[in-house]
């Protein structure tokens, strides 16, 4: 799961001319002043005995998450004798700002896990190393090769590798069983378009005298991923330039905000606030029954797993509208990155590639499972280890299935990322509160981005 904060002062950093060094510079002086250079509020290391070549690992996982962490780091170290990682805990908040300043004071860790939306503008910023230029030239053609392509790509910026998944993240209905056979709807039988499941979601809705919300029946999110199924989307990667104002993300954004309509987006609201929708906690609303069909990521398989393992769940993929795409996805979550700076590179690489699968893919299958994450690769995914994880939860296949199909897209590789994500947030809610109509939205949507990206210019930032 990405659980990465927004990255503006990435954004800021990510110039190459003076104008970028002269913030970096300002900011680092902040801080050092603020906090003190050696408290970067990541939880202290624990002692090493060992003599291998200590490799600083800072990670953003805490609580049961934490403790997987340490078990797949404690197979790498037991699995050679030159190298010993020493994970640190994080805190998400602000770990993007810690990573960069740490960097630029020249004390960064060796290897880090970073959300994808964050990754395009520290790499802009000349702060991480292309991990390309670490690899053998048998595992550079092995990784142009073999992984999903839109795992691969979603570390890719200005054509270079700074970024490979140890844990990508896609989207999926998770669908109540019981609830649909209630009225006489077979769970394996997903609706063929998007106006089917609507319908279908009306039927499962549920309210009380008043009127209002006690069990929902769909709830629909996620505008920039959305849009694929429409035939749409936000980048075009072949010529590598936005596209906002199109009509198929406005039949996109009109369709969902139709389906907030019919529900009532001020009912759902009220709804939602009574809603522990946490993650990892096992207090899902999913989970004991308060929505009926939702739209949420592939971690919440391990939550039901381990919540209510005998829970009976499909997990169907974006549905799309008539004449639309099927096994829609855009990709995001967590990758593995190594800073410029970093004084342990070889051994951060090593590390690296145990996790990920670059090589030796079965054995990175274990790795994979104790998260329950999606795979960097086919080879991965077919390990025996990932095999008999997706035989143990056969809901997970779909994720699978979109990760593989046709319509499985990276997010935009543009440096003001996290930016641009923010804004097509913003336009989602926008429209669906019924502040403006589906049309006005895009439209101020492209005048706002086209306005940033122009001053983005004005200020030296070579965005590509």
């Amino acid at each position: 799961m990405d659980v990465e904060q927004g990255s503006g002062i990435g954004d800021q950093i990510s110039g190459q001319n003076s104008v970028g060094r002269t913030i970096s510079r300002v900011f680092l002086a902040i801080f050092l002043v603020c906090l003190g250079y050696g408290l970067i509020t990541a939880r202290a290391p624990s002692q090493t005995t060992t003599n291998r070549t200590k490799v600083i690992f800072w990670h953003r996982w805490s609580g049961y998450w934490e403790d997987v962490v340490k078990r797949i780091v404690g197979k790498f170290n037991a699995s050679q004798t030159d190298y010993e990682v020493v994970p640190l805990f994080v805190t998400g908040a602000g770990s993007d700002t810690k990573f960069m300043l740490s960097t630029l004071g020249g004390d960064p860790p060796d290897v880090m896990s970073m959300g994808s939306d964050s990754l395009p503008s520290i790499a802009s910023g000349g702060l991480l190393t292309d991990l390309e230029t670490l690899m053998t030239p048998a595992e550079r053609e092995y990784f142009h090769r073999v992984p999903y392509a839109a795992v691969r790509e979603s570390g890719q910026f200005d054509g270079k590798t700074y970024g490979i998944t140890i844990g990508a993240d896609l989207m999926g209905y998770y669908v109540n069983c019981a609830q649909l056979r209630e009225i006489g709807v077979d769970p394996d039988k997903p609706p063929k378009t998007f106006e089917e499941l609507v319908a279908l979601g009306e039927r499962l809705t549920r309210r009380d005298k008043e009127g209002h919300i006690v069990r929902l029946g769909l709830s629909v999110d996620d505008l920039a991923t959305q849009a694929i199924a429409w035939g749409g989307g936000f980048y075009d990667p072949k010529k590598g330039d936005l596209t906002i104002n199109t009509p198929e993300n406005l039949a996109c954004l009109t369709a969902l905000t139709a389906q907030k309509e019919k529900v009532g987006y001020k009912d759902a609201q009220r709804f939602w606030s009574s809603q522990n929708n946490g993650s990892s906690t096992g207090a899902w609303s999913f989970i004991p029954g308060g929505v009926s069909i939702t739209y949420d990521g592939q971690w919440r398989v391990d939550e039901i797993h381990r919540a209510k393992p005998d829970m009976d769940y499909r997990i169907w993929p974006i549905i799309p509208p008539a004449g639309g795409k099927p096994l829609a996805g855009l990709m995001g979550g967590n990758f593995m990155i190594i800073p410029t700076s970093s004084k342990q590179k070889k051994g951060a690489f090593e590390f690296l590639k145990f996790w990920s699968g670059v090589t030796h893919p079965e054995r990175a299958a274990e790795s994979f499972v104790a998260g329950g994450w999606i795979p960097l690769s086919p080879d991965v995914a077919n390990a025996p280890a990932y095999q008999k994880f997706l035989k143990e939860n056969p809901q997970f296949q779909t994720f699978i299935d979109i990760l593989a199909g046709p319509n499985c897209q990276s997010k935009p590789r543009i440096g003001y990322l996290q930016y641009y994500l923010d804004q097509i947030t913003n336009t989602q809610e926008a429209s669906f509160s019924n502040e403006k109509t589906p049309a006005v939205a895009l439209k101020d949507l492209e005048q706002t981005v086209n306005t940033e990206r122009r001053k983005r210019k004005e200020l030296g930032f070579d965005d590509k």
